[in-house]
């Protein structure tokens, strides 16, 4: 039988999963924010060479407004994909505790609501990301899991915990 070091009883509601893909979405990979600043800048750049002529603050303001109007048209997706979720959620999934018990070599999930319950070996999760607010589990590079640090007694000893079990796959996002 495993000895479980910390249990957890956690829920998600609608407010942690629209978060949740605002992080996904802008700060789970740091390339994103300057991927889509630098194609707001080669953007502007070809509308000043079809123009002939070069000014630095016509660049400047078309470069600023095709980023604002990048990350607007992602943040509506976020908000489209968040709605749907939300509307069309039957599984009760929102607002239903999950206890999570940390073992030695497995992390057993429950959720009675959602008549489910399964065991992880720490090795088969693909990624932990810390938030402020959140530890996140991959379970694959699409499919995740939260715990909100809210419903942990002791966030340190379980951050201790945790950076031991996901040395490699370990990271914080932000301010933590």
């Amino acid at each position: 039988m495993d000895r479980f070091y910390f249990v957890i009883q956690t829920k998600m509601e609608k407010e942690d999963y629209k978060k949740f893909l605002y992080l996904a979405t802008f700060f789970r990979n740091k390339l994103t924010l300057p991927i889509i600043l630098l194609l707001a800048f080669l953007g502007s750049a070809a509308v000043q060479l079809t123009e002939g002529a070069f000014s630095l603050a016509p660049f400047l303001v078309v470069t600023i407004l095709m980023f604002v109007v990048a990350v607007a048209a992602v943040c509506f997706q976020v908000e489209r994909k968040n709605k749907q979720r939300v509307t069309t959620d039957k599984t009760g999934a929102f607002g239903s505790i999950s206890t999570l018990r940390f073992g030695e070599e497995v992390i057993q999930m429950e959720n009675e609501a959602m008549h489910s319950s399964g065991e992880l070996r720490y090795d088969q999760i693909y990624q932990l990301l810390e938030t402020h607010d959140y530890f996140i589990f991959y379970l694959t590079a699409n499919q995740a899991s939260l715990v909100r640090k809210k419903d942990v007694t002791d966030v340190a000893a379980f951050r201790t915990f945790l950076q031991e079990k996901f040395a490699g796959t370990y990271k914080k996002m932000g301010k933590v």
